[in-house]
């Protein structure tokens, strides 16, 4: 099953790529003939360049970020080795204070601060190095100042490194400068919560160990093991996480072209961040500018000079072919007059001949169906009359007879009036096409009678919006049927008082009728397969299912086209709307 239906769509695949015209194979053969070798070899010596100068561009990359890797490791390596401090009796001796909450002992706050302060200079980028106290204190070079120790100890402990050190950031410090912490505990035993000792480096600092510009738009920035941007030439993108990294890239690519961009990573071992190089495949491609500018010049050429050359020749075979072509299409769009003078007793003066056989039998044909097609629309008509009429005449005779036994012989003449006028409008001497107030006026006669009969159950109502609507033409009994729709399958079957409101408006060169009930509606399965069914769609089994408005769209369709006729739209409980699209007819056809 599985193979018969991929070889259908291998079939259809073929159907769309097959060329139809002479003139355009023979110019394609010539192409293909002599280019196709030429693109061949231009191609593959691009790639071949192209290959090798990306190679360079890979093992270049790879040598720079995993340079700035060792450099990385060295600098945080000498900061670690800062903080790593023996016990200190000045330090011991203000944690104890620090303990007693004693923090105003100049001497030994005076003599930390100078010891920090002389650290803060040992590497350069060593922006500020300090002790954090569980209770939210910090002295450090700046001086002593509060931060927010739960929020601080919470960061330490999710980025706390194997080595017992931990890198957090990128943040703020006290004086509102971009840094990186490294973080390391203070082995002190005089306190009985932890002290850290914090270094804050500039990232300044990161953005000179970075600071190598592998071409005119490409760039390097550090990530942590989450894709956090740690430090970017774009200040804004620091701290967000690496778009790179979401996509699966970062960190899995080297030296590999994806999506126009290269990508070349080293991992730091101390920081646990990576170095990522990004670089744009257009900067790469500038190099073979001058080859591929070249390849494409000569390619130009040559096809410029085989377009012409196959284009003459192709001219000279298919022009014969091209003129029954012609008289094709102008056949093709109803022009069934026209006529080949055939010239010569080759295969095309043959298919000239029996063309011109073929449009004389088509003329034939065309006249038979016309009248074929009358005689099916008369046959429509009689067959809507005889179903609508039989039904209607019974029930309004029973109508009459009873108001005449009622003695109520006023409202029995109005409705021997109106059955009147409603068959008197009905036949319209026997034209197909009558006028919009002939149709209104016969719905409001057939609205009348249905009123009466049903006890007044429900109400209704005409809204003509445009005046001029009613001296436009229209196939008698289409809106009739909706209006019988409308009573029968919505308002009587909702079994309480309703109304039936009937609009006709103009939308450029349509009128649109709307034939509206608030009865009981139609579900959406149904209202589906009617919609599919009046659109052509699903084809019936039982030609008599939904009789009434097949007949109404397929002969509104038959006198406009195909995008005219009935259009349903319902809600359960809420109503129905059928609208009948036509198109305004000013002068009647048929005359």
């Amino acid at each position: 099953m599985s193979s018969f239906r991929s070889q259908r769509l291998w079939k259809r695949l073929f159907r769309k790529m097959e060329i139809h015209t002479i003139r355009t194979k023979l110019i394609i053969s010539f192409l293909l003939i002599a280019l196709v070798p030429l693109v061949i070899m231009g191609v593959f010596s691009y790639k071949v360049y192209f290959g090798s100068l990306t190679k360079k561009t890979a093992q270049y990359s790879l040598e720079v970020v995993n340079r700035m890797a060792r450099d990385l490791d060295e600098y945080f390596l000498d900061i670690e080795a800062v903080l790593t401090k023996e016990q200190d009796f000045y330090i011991d001796q203000f944690i104890k204070l620090a303990h007693a909450r004693d923090f105003n002992n100049r001497k030994y706050t005076f003599r930390i601060w100078e010891d920090l302060n002389n650290l803060s200079r040992v590497k350069p980028g060593l922006e500020e190095i300090g002790l954090v106290f569980s209770n939210g204190n910090c002295l450090s070079n700046y001086g002593l100042y509060s931060v927010d120790y739960e929020s601080f100890y919470r960061q330490v402990q999710e980025a706390v490194l194997p080595r017992g050190v931990a890198l957090l950031g990128p943040g703020t410090n006290f004086l509102n400068k971009d840094v990186v912490c490294m973080v390391r505990p203070y082995p002190s035993p005089a306190w009985a919560d932890e002290v850290f000792l914090v270094a804050g480096i500039d990232l300044e600092r990161l953005a000179m160990i970075t600071n190598v510009k592998l071409g005119k738009n490409s760039y390097i920035f550090l990530a942590d093991s989450r894709g956090k941007i740690i430090y970017h030439p774009q200040f804004e993108a620091i701290g967000s996480i690496s778009p790179y990294y979401e996509q699966g890239q970062y960190g899995k690519i080297a030296g590999n072209g994806n999506n126009g961009l290269f990508f070349t990573t080293a991992y730091s071992e101390v920081t646990g961040w990576s170095v990522v190089s990004v670089a744009y495949a257009e900067e790469v491609e500038a190099e073979l500018a001058a080859i591929r500018n070249f390849t494409l010049v000569v390619i130009g050429l040559i096809f410029l000079g085989v377009i012409l050359l196959a284009v003459y020749l192709s001219h000279s075979l298919s022009r014969p072919i091209q003129e029954l072509q012609d008289f094709t299409q102008r056949a093709a769009d109803n022009e069934l007059s026209v006529h080949i003078e055939a010239k010569g007793k080759d295969e095309i003066a043959q298919l000239a001949h029996s063309f011109n056989k073929m449009i004389s039998q088509i003329q034939e044909l065309m006249s038979e169906n016309v009248e074929e097609q009358k005689l099916l629309r008369k046959l429509e008509m009689e067959s809507l009359d005889n179903q609508i009429k039989p039904h209607f005449i019974y029930n309004t005779l029973d109508l009459i007879i009873g108001q005449l036994e009622s003695n109520n012989t006023s409202q029995a003449s109005y409705l021997i009036e109106a059955l009147g006028n409603f068959f008197r409008l009905s036949l319209s001497k026997g034209r197909e096409i009558v006028p919009i107030a002939s149709e209104v006026e016969h719905v409001r006669n057939y609205l009348f009678i249905q009123q009466l009969r049903h006890g007044e159950e429900y109400q209704y109502e005409i809204v003509i919006e445009d005046p001029s609507i009613l001296e436009n033409y229209i196939p008698r009994l289409l809106l009739q049927p909706l209006v019988e729709n409308a009573i029968y399958h919505g308002i009587l079957r909702a079994q309480r008082e309703g109304k039936i409101v009937i609009t006709a408006y103009r939308v450029d060169e349509d009128i649109i009728f709307e034939i509206r009930d608030d009865g009981e509606g139609i579900g959406p399965e149904k209202l589906q397969d009617l919609n599919e069914v009046l659109r052509g769609v699903r084809q019936l089994e039982n030609e008599k299912e939904y009789f009434g408005l097949r007949n109404v769209n397929k002969r509104a369709q038959l006198m406009f086209g195909e995008k005219y006729g009935v259009f349903l739209t319902s809600k359960v409980n809420e109503g129905t709307t059928a609208t009948l699209k036509i198109r305004a007819v000013e002068e009647d056809p048929s005359l």
